[in-house]
């Protein structure tokens, strides 16, 4: 998350260098549009992006009952063993503790399988359900932003921000625009 900020605030110094350069050769930077578009509340108020999150959170349940099962089962084997170590032979015991490794282990790989934060199914179901919206809101800004002549558009959720006119939040003619495609 730090370096998207990074990359982020890299690329808005970039683009802004670019637009005092250009600036020289026409227009004043002061004559230039600016727009900006807070993409949390895109995604917070567009119908398709809240459905998106909801399939997500129902799947992450699945995978959380699913893990939470697993857990169980290691619980109750781990109580199995403490309880019955004086009752049960050795040879039983050690039955015992291959099946808890081997189960510990089968967790393990499926927490990670689901919840590795670079290549889980978490990540890669969260990314599938949000490329199609992002594209979407990608092509309603660069429309926006050309008929409206902008030289740029940021985004306030990912860059700082500490001060902007709101004359310049496009935010809810994107959402506009959003629901207009839908149509």
């Amino acid at each position: 998350m730090r370096t998207q900020r990074t990359n982020a605030r890299m690329i808005l110094i970039g683009l802004l260098a670019i637009l005092l350069l250009g600036s020289t050769a026409g227009e004043s930077l002061a004559e230039q549009k600016i727009g900006v578009v807070d993409s949390q509340r895109i995604f917070a108020e567009y119908d398709k992006a809240r459905e998106a999150e909801n399939v997500f959170q129902e799947e992450m349940r699945a995978w959380a009952a699913e893990l939470e099962g697993m857990e169980t089962e290691l619980i109750g084997l781990q109580e199995q063993i403490r309880t019955q170590s004086l009752l049960l032979s050795q040879e039983k015991l050690d039955d015992l503790q291959r099946q808890l490794d081997q189960k510990r282990s089968a967790y393990e790989s499926r927490r990670e399988e689901i919840l590795d934060p670079q290549a889980g199914l978490a990540v890669a179901r969260n990314e599938e359900l949000v490329r199609p919206i992002n594209e979407q809101v990608s092509t309603v800004v660069e429309r926006i932003g050309a008929e409206g002549d902008y030289a740029i558009i940021l985004d306030i959720a990912t860059v700082n921000a500490f001060y902007f006119n709101e004359a310049i939040d496009l935010t809810s003619e994107i959402l506009e625009g959003l629901a207009t495609a839908e149509n």
